[in-house]
């Protein structure tokens, strides 16, 4: 097993929806912060399928959230010096339903994220599929489901710990153009937070027509701040107090459609400010369509350049309307639920 200082979790949901988990601690806890970690399993693999907040029968399955990890005071930094941190979610489809394999990784390098994701989908949530039916039908009666689950789970937590430490390769994919359906604008410090989401009006036909190819306005609108909060949650169970997270990139899909929400930040003074798009892919409906790099460049242009947050939304998606849906307020979470998701 490789030594090197990350948090690690492996947690695994069965075709019952029955939540296993497996931590990696390497330091010992209190009582109460053992009970949290617990329940870190659920929290994270809560979202991932997103059936009852889209009422619509088909699931969004959340297949990677990442973020940057942001040191609050050089003078105060501990001896945990971590440079990544992600969540990878691998699903198995059979007639018995869905079961879903969660990774949850802190570590001091750029990991290769593809590497670890394959291990995961090709290793070791078919190793818990297929031994579960091999054991099964080998001790019959006997077969101790928790306790084989525990050691599948351990096991990969070992393979994925021992490939720790390999850094991020450049893969050749093919390169999509996507179409964007909102911006998410938001603000951090110490005494204030904002966070405010721009789309078409609620009257725009594009609006509705977008609502078929994402779970949902509200959802995409609430994921970024739920992760970062759960992320920071996450670090302070480990002891990690002085990094701070902003989520870098969220991927979901549900069956052939796919979404992703990237966002860029800037830090000055302590305030932290960070734009977000919401893309689609498709090619056959929308115009308009632009590449990963053409929406970093822009989201880049107000962070760096002081661009216009409304003139770089024009060149963004020129059909957006300039309204500010506040994404934090219960109120205006209702009011955005009820004009841009019908």
């Amino acid at each position: 097993m490789n030594n090197i200082n990350a948090i690690l979790g492996l947690f695994f949901a069965n075709e019952n929806e029955m939540v296993y988990d497996k931590i990696k601690i390497s330091e010992g806890l209190t009582e109460e912060r053992e009970n949290n970690l617990k329940m870190l399993s659920f929290k994270y693999l809560g979202p991932v399928f997103l059936t009852e907040m889209c009422n619509k029968g088909n699931p969004w399955n959340i297949d990677l959230v990442e973020s940057a990890l942001l040191l609050q005071n050089l003078g105060s930094y501990n001896e945990k010096t971590f440079q990544s941190f992600f969540n990878i979610n691998v699903s198995n489809e059979s007639e018995d339903g869905v079961a879903n394999l969660s990774a949850l990784i802190a570590s001091p390098y750029t990991e290769d994220i593809k590497e670890i994701g394959d291990e995961l989908s090709e290793y070791i949530l078919p190793a818990i599929m297929q031994g579960k039916i091999v054991e099964e039908n080998f001790l019959g009666s006997k077969f101790k489901y928790s306790k084989f689950i525990q050691k599948e789970l351990t096991r990969g937590l070992n393979l994925i710990d021992y490939s720790l430490g390999s850094s991020r390769k450049v893969y050749w994919e093919e390169q999509h153009n996507y179409y964007c359906v909102g911006l998410i604008e938001r603000t951090v410090s110490k005494y204030y937070k904002a966070s405010n989401l721009f789309t078409f009006d609620k009257d725009n036909l594009l609006r509705k027509k977008c609502l078929e190819f994402i779970p949902s306005y509200y959802i995409m609108a609430i994921l970024p701040d739920y992760y970062e909060k759960l992320i920071d949650e996450t670090l302070k169970l480990f002891n990690v107090t002085t990094i701070y997270p902003n989520i870098r990139l969220i991927k979901l899909h549900s069956h052939e459609k796919k979404v992703i929400y990237l966002e860029e930040y800037v830090v000055e003074k302590n305030i932290k400010k960070s734009y977000g798009v919401i893309l689609i892919e498709d090619d056959e409906i929308f115009n308009n369509l632009n590449n990963i790099a053409f929406y970093r460049k822009n989201l880049r242009l107000i962070l760096d350049s002081n661009k216009d947050v409304h003139d770089i939304m024009v060149k963004i998606n020129p059909s957006f309307g300039f309204k500010r849906w506040d994404t934090l307020s219960n109120e205006s979470l209702n009011e955005l639920e009820a004009d841009l998701d019908n």
